[in-house]
């Protein structure tokens, strides 16, 4: 093998040479065909391009160093155009979604909800816009640099916390609509644990190998914060009160899809059985969007089973 410096100055192939050719003489007309004629394979890229997934072998995006050369990746396909487009067609889909809820329904949704519905759901849905914009704007941006690369990555960690967080402050207030002081604690509670884990992602030192458990923990109590509410809820109300204050069959859902979509990207399912056959249409990254886009929509319906029983039982609070 030879040595890292030089392992991967390959002599170019004449397809190459051919594309750079083009592209160099026809600088205005960057087609499909002629990007992908410089696709790299995996043992073609620099190493800080080799951190993420092995067994995707083929279609990189060679280290652009230009932002704009970045973005002109939206215009061919590659092995991060499914991440891309599935997130941010999403984003554009979560920021448009509460305009057609609360407008289109017979009776209109917005002629019973309050300021604070619409505030609760307003932070859900930005939440997730935002999460997705972020997350597509990572994935276009990580062949820039390594410096780009893991501001990328903090982005798309912020991302995360924010959907994490604006996820659960609609479950807290409809869940515990009849205590206005448990709602202020877990909103509390939720939002510490949110800035915390914030903080942690953009400071450089926890990405040492030794304070990554430090991240892990503060993630970690993100999620118990979110569990927390909702546990409480049922033992204080009951499964069959809380299932529909909460929209918790739907919240069941949400969960199964985002661990269907964990667990396919934790052990690379499929690439690492089938070589090269799903490196730009169908990896186990390009599941875990699809999945998280489709619990966000999940969560939507939760959201709105919750809001739909608050306004068909305007007296429902009672003692438990």
């Amino acid at each position: 093998m030879a040595p890292n410096g030089t392992r991967n100055r390959k002599a170019a192939t004449p397809v190459r040479e051919e594309a750079a050719y083009l592209i160099q003489h026809d600088p205005d007309d960057h087609t499909q065909q002629r990007q992908q004629m410089l696709l790299k394979r995996w043992d073609e890229l620099p190493l800080w391009q080799q951190e993420d997934n092995h067994f995707i072998e083929t279609g990189y995006r060679p280290a652009s160093g230009s932002l704009r050369k970045s973005f002109e990746s939206w215009a061919y396909l590659h092995n991060e155009s499914v991440n891309i487009y599935s997130h941010l067609i999403g984003s554009v889909l979560f920021a448009v979604l509460p305009i057609y809820i609360f407008r289109t329904e017979i009776p209109p949704r917005y002629k019973v909800a309050t300021s604070a519905d619409l505030g609760v759901c307003s932070i859900y849905f930005a939440g997730v816009a935002i999460c997705f914009l972020l997350s597509a704007t990572f994935h276009t941006i990580m062949n820039h640099s390594p410096k780009m690369d893991k501001l990328g990555m903090q982005l798309d960690f912020q991302g995360v916390i924010l959907l994490m967080w604006g996820a659960t402050v609609p479950l807290i207030y409809y869940g515990f609509y009849c205590d206005k002081k448990m709602q202020w604690v877990y909103w509390s509670l939720l939002s510490t644990f949110a800035i915390a884990c914030s903080v942690v992602t953009m400071q450089p030192r926890f990405s040492d190998p030794f304070l990554r458990p430090i991240r892990a923990a503060t993630f970690g109590s993100l999620a118990f914060s979110s569990i927390i509410p909702v546990v409480h809820g049922i033992i204080k109300y009951g499964w069959v009160l809380q299932s529909q204050r909460m929209g918790l069959k739907w919240v069941l859902v949400t969960l199964g899809l985002n661990t269907l979509g964990a667990s396919a990207y934790a052990i690379k399912f499929p690439e690492r059985w089938f070589r090269k056959t799903f490196d730009i249409f169908g990896a186990s990254h390009q599941w875990l969007h699809i999945m998280v886009l489709l619990a966000g929509l999940a969560h939507v319906m939760g959201i709105l089973t919750a809001f739909d029983f608050l306004h068909a039982h305007p007296n429902e609070c009672r003692a438990p």
